[in-house]
């Protein structure tokens, strides 16, 4: 599975990959009697899915809070008995808060991707036998991996409607929230049936990002061992940002060019859905090409097992690739260079390795507390609530890893939303502590009294940077004062009817000072 996945993506243009079922591929085991125990040793909290008439599929909490003290907060299994009676109970992220079964699953799945993903985020779904509905038809943003754990569920997967019938709906967002789209509608606009399938136990099922499924559980017994049991494991690139849409719209709001595809009181914002409107209705090759994930070789699970040659040779492919689409799209897009993308698709790398490496603390972290309860005991019953064991508690301890991931996103969000400032156009003689730094540039950075080498790997909005030196380890918030520029930069002027813009001949400080002198009598002449 992990080679279908990590194969499937090319480098430049839009990646090809089809729904898999494979049978009885894994021994994962996750029981009703599993779910039980992680309910009432630890503090979790579920959804459960519902959909109303003329409207898509949302989510509404399961239990209720019934007093004041901490016991009558907690979720306990008799709200998911009640609710699973009404609906599907799902777990979200029950990979970063069930560490004795989940969490070492997900990590797995994380590192055996090996860098092809920004994350990996496993769901518990549990639905009842007979549910006649238990998912209508929806799309996902991940391409997600399912396996079932005990009971059955019947799956039913089809082909991407055509976005160009309904432009303003999010293709990875159809039959949620007020997305009508009931199988009829998703037949009418080109949804064609790929798979029809019943997982059993052990059974594996892959499905793309934006493909249509639906599941019911009528193959399923009545009892609470017959319960339909899956884990959904999501490939959460497009969640982060880790796509060609993004790159290229991010790109774009650097660089202050306009995105032809967004309605101008649209095109600055960053939180605003790129994945609707004109982009829908671009030609099919195009429209792939963008709503593909970036592919592997930016990211690493085990940092420094690659060269830095190897690492540029990937970023330069990406943003060739990037370079290339922007162009097809608005030929405008075409004074952007390869070393303008190269710095944009070093900011995306810098992100996705936050969140990648993030993900692995997590569900090393719920690991380590399931072994330290392993040998002391559980949290729940055993006496007086300290502090230190409610913040042992997984619906307190995993959100501060949440943070850190949005934290990456926003930072992501913040350089697309900045104007990068104007480099200097005399080289200073100074420049190894003054000269203004990029992301990927070579330096070596103070540790503790001492210089060594490193690589810048973000840059902050407040002047600060981080660092990642020549064995792995890292220094966050660096100044610059701190940091020496190994290479001296080159500036290359010539002639242009508004500004100087870089070529490859070199000019001497004279001829430089001569030539701004002239462009600014042009300047104050036109």
């Amino acid at each position: 599975m992990g080679e279908y996945l990590t194969t499937s993506q090319p480098k430049r243009g839009a990646r090809k990959i089809d729904p898999l079922h494979l049978k009885t591929l894994c021994n994962l085991k996750f029981t009703t009697k599993d779910l039980e125990h992680a309910v009432s040793t630890d503090f979790l909290d579920a959804g459960q899915g519902t959909s109303k008439m003329n409207q898509g599929w949302k989510m509404r909490p399961v239990g209720e809070i019934r007093g004041s003290s901490f016991d009558d907060a907690r979720l306990t299994f008799s709200d998911v008995r009640a609710s699973i009676q009404k609906g599907t109970v799902i777990f979200n992220s029950a990979g970063a808060h069930i560490g004795n079964t989940v969490a070492p699953a997900t990590l797995a799945a994380l590192d055996a991707l090996d860098g092809c993903v920004g994350g990996v985020c496993c769901n518990i779904y549990v639905t009842r036998g007979g549910a006649p509905t238990s998912a209508p038809p929806h799309t996902d943003k991940q391409d997600v991996v399912v396996i079932q754990t005990q009971g059955k569920k019947h799956w039913r997967v089809f082909s991407p409607p055509n976005p160009s019938l309904k432009p303003d709906a999010d293709p990875f967002a159809r039959g949620k929230g007020t997305d009508d789209f009931p199988l009829h509608v998703l037949k009418t606009q080109g949804g064609e049936l790929l798979l029809d399938v019943v997982l059993e136990e052990g059974d594996v099922l892959y499905i793309p990002a934006r493909f249509p499924h639906t599941t019911d559980t009528v193959d399923s017994g009545p009892t609470e061992e017959d319960w339909s049991i899956h884990m959904t494991f999501g490939l959460d690139n497009h969640v982060w940002d880790l796509d060609f849409i993004t790159l290229r719209r991010f790109g774009l709001m650097r660089a202050q060019i306009e995105d032809a595809l967004l309605p101008s009181e649209t095109a600055s914002d960053v939180t605003a859905n790129h994945c609707s409107g004109k982009i829908n209705e671009l030609a099919p090759d195009l429209r792939e090409w963008l709503y593909s994930p970036l592919p592997g070789g930016l990211l690493e699970v085990y940092r420094g097992e690659r060269s830095e040659a190897d690492i540029d040779r990937e970023v330069t492919a990406v943003a060739e690739s990037v370079m290339e689409l922007s162009n097809s799209i608005d030929p405008a897009c075409g004074e952007l260079g390869v070393d303008f993308w190269k710095e944009a698709v070093r900011q995306f790398q810098v992100s996705g390795q936050k969140v990648l490496d993030g993900h692995r603390d997590m569900y090393l972290a719920a690991m380590e507390e399931s072994e330290r309860r392993a040998k002391t005991g559980e949290i729940i019953g055993s006496g007086t609530m300290t502090q230190d064991k409610i913040d042992r508690l997984s619906l307190f301890r995993v959100p501060k890893f949440f943070e850190t991931f949005n934290a990456a996103k926003t930072e992501l969000r913040n350089w697309a939303a900045a104007t990068p400032s104007a480099p200097p156009t005399i080289i200073p003689d100074d420049w190894e502590t003054s000269w203004p730094l990029q992301v990927g540039d070579q330096v070596e950075a103070d540790l503790g009294g001492a210089f060594f080498p490193g690589t810048i790997e973000n840059v902050h909005a407040n002047g600060l940077y981080d660092v990642t030196f020549f064995d792995g380890d890292k220094e966050m918030g660096v100044a610059r004062s701190s940091i020496m520029l190994k290479n001296k930069p080159q500036v290359q002027l010539i002639e242009a009817p508004s500004k100087p813009v870089a070529v490859e001949k070199k000019l001497t400080k004279k001829e430089l000072k001569r030539l701004e002198k002239e462009n600014k009598k042009k300047a104050s002449l036109s």
